[in-house]
């Protein structure tokens, strides 16, 4: 979960922080997981909606399947997918978190089913990348992301973690079972295996200054930024994004995406959740969708510091549902960051 696991096994968690290992995750239920992504908004691309293909290709080499879940979806179609599918994938980009936005609203209706479905005993994983990892954390604490998120320099910089305690990596699901020398590359300035690329960041302090958060989630990993902050991480890019040159791509880099990818699949192959019929199943798969080629073929906004290499267009383009307005919302946040810029700790959740 992009530098933290989930704090606990009662109602109100996600996943326990207990080792993944098979006597801790119960029997496999299924061997084809369906992983839903949820789509982000298209302003000035060729669609209503997009998926970043790197996320589809993760998924993939973990043995899944991936399924778009549009953020516009009716409440019985969302429904519907979430029955279907194993787990579900919050990945990174450029949307504005505000809580009142229509892509936070579904994000929350899927949130709140996956969690009663593990508080029921019934797996279902969720995974946040970037954005993505930031959105779980407005979710669990229904905090504005103008009180929660910073300011940070980390766009297009590939930088290291530093794990967070004595135990804290050994006590995850994510890193318990990670190879040592991985590990050690994921500290080492050496090799910088790491990739940050964001703009806004959550500090570690903000688990004690909102409690709810610490409930929720326990810190794994902190990273720095270029002016000593830095935030969650894209493991994600490294085997499939060479658009951007600061993108890491060594053994690695690779391995360490390979180890989590195949961490969450292990728990998604938990999930009992299945399409009631072939057909359904085959219908629900990215594969209809033919990917662009967005680097060669289209021209990125001058202000996208995420255009991945290939993109999944959903729909036809026109204005999708941005809900509040923007430029309301960003100098209210212009106001609060300067209130939070000069933040006493130095760095910020990996």
């Amino acid at each position: 979960m992009g530098g933290c696991d989930a704090a606990r096994s009662k109602p109100g968690s996600l996943l326990t922080s207990r080792p993944l290992g098979p006597t801790t995750l119960g029997p496999v239920k299924n061997k084809k997981p369906l992983i839903g992504i949820l789509t982000q908004p298209c302003h000035t691309c060729p669609g209503k909606s997009y998926i970043a293909a790197g996320f589809v290709k993760w998924i993939e080499a973990a043995g899944g399947r991936a399924v778009p879940i549009r953020f516009y979806a009716s409440d019985e179609e969302l429904y519907r997918i979430f029955k279907s599918v194993n787990g579900l994938v919050f990945p990174g980009g450029l949307t504005w978190l505000w809580l009142d936005a229509p892509y936070v609203i579904t994000a929350r209706k899927l949130f709140n089913w996956a969690v009663q479905a593990n508080d029921a005993g019934d797996v279902f994983p969720i995974h946040g990348t970037c954005l993505g990892f930031q959105l779980l954390h407005i979710l669990a604490s229904n905090i504005s992301r103008n009180v929660l998120l910073v300011d940070t320099d980390s766009v297009a910089h590939p930088t290291t973690l530093k794990f967070w305690g004595n135990d804290a990596a050994d006590n995850s699901r994510m890193f318990a079972s990670m190879p040592v020398h991985l590990r050690d590359a994921l500290e080492s300035p050496e090799q910088n295996i790491v990739l940050q690329n964001h703009m806004y960041g959550m500090p570690p302090a903000m688990y004690t200054k909102h409690p709810v958060l610490a409930s929720w989630y326990n810190i794994i990993s902190t990273s720095m930024d270029r002016n000593g902050t830095g935030t969650q991480w894209h493991p994600e890019k490294p085997p499939s994004e060479f658009g951007m040159l600061e993108v890491p791509h060594s053994i690695e880099a690779i391995s360490v995406s390979q180890h989590l990818a195949n961490m969450f699949m292990e728990l998604a192959r938990r999930s009992s959740h299945a399409p009631e019929s072939k057909e359904e199943e085959l219908a629900l798969l990215i594969y209809d969708t033919c990917p662009v080629f967005s680097e060669r073929f289209e021209t990125t906004d001058e202000e996208n510091y995420d255009g991945p290499d290939i993109t999944y267009y959903f729909d036809k383009p026109d204005h999708p549902p941005s809900g509040p307005d923007d430029s309301l919302h960003k100098s209210k946040a212009r106001a609060q960051l300067q209130q939070v810029a000069q933040h006493p700790d130095g760095f910020f959740l990996g």
